[in-house]
């Protein structure tokens, strides 16, 4: 017996003992009470993330642009959010080996989970999910309007096969793998900003809300301070 002849006799010996196909159950939608929004801020928070809550999209622009992470003369900074104007062009990230340069991440999230304080982001949004997990600094413009209560109601409306790449930000990276220690910044970004837009109790003043409890053992100086 040949190959091909091997391999034809597995592929039929495969196929004949598939078995009967069956229904997939039908699953209940089941809800989640709560206050979305201030849900999703909290367990945000409670990530070690951060939120500024905004009237407008223009104002979390303007708020944005005056940052330090965006200082375009001291800072590489990448973006895919319409408004925001970075340094690092596609040109610059032809070899994605190069975004671990990228000191500012500014994206797009697509809407937000209540229940875990999480943002939905897509190759759509972020075009290269390499700029936002290498970078230091990581802000996602999201629309209050597009918060969702609950993560079973949130799977609902993804549809995968419309993505090469979809993946929920929560926090910035940490990790308590070694003996329960919580650290930030263990594998990816140091900081994650949700600039909530569309608020219509946002404050007057700007205000950026963080946990009082968050790790502030990590280490916030710029990779660049020390290049000639």
């Amino acid at each position: 017996m040949d190959q091909i002849e091997a391999k034809n006799e597995i592929l039929a010996r495969i196929k004949a003992g598939k078995p009967e196909l069956h229904p997939l159950p039908d699953v209940p939608m089941y809800p989640y009470n709560g206050n979305a929004m201030e849900d999703f801020i909290s367990h945000l928070l409670g990530f070690d993330g951060k939120a500024v809550k905004f009237k407008t999209r223009g104002d979390a622009l303007k708020w944005l642009s005056a940052q330090p992470e965006m200082e375009l003369d001291k800072t590489l900074v990448y973006s895919s959010a319409e408004g925001v104007t970075g340094n690092v062009s596609e040109e610059n990230i032809a070899d994605l080996h190069n975004a671990h340069e990228i000191e500012t991440c500014v994206t797009e999230g697509e809407f937000g989970v209540g229940e875990m304080g999480s943002i939905w982001v897509t190759d759509e949004s972020l075009r290269h999910a390499a700029c936002a997990l290498l970078s230091r600094h990581l802000f996602v413009l999201l629309d209050g309007t597009k918060i969702i209560p609950g993560l079973h109601e949130t799977y609902s409306r993804i549809n995968l096969r419309q993505h090469q790449y979809g993946s929920f930000y929560t926090g910035p990276s940490a990790t308590a793998d070694i003996e329960a220690v919580h650290i930030t910044g263990a594998q990816g970004p140091l900081s994650l900003t949700a600039l909530i837009y569309n608020c219509a109790d946002a404050p007057v003043v700007p205000e950026l809300m963080v946990n009082p409890n968050a790790d502030t053992s990590i280490y916030t100086k710029s990779r660049f301070d020390n290049k000639c």
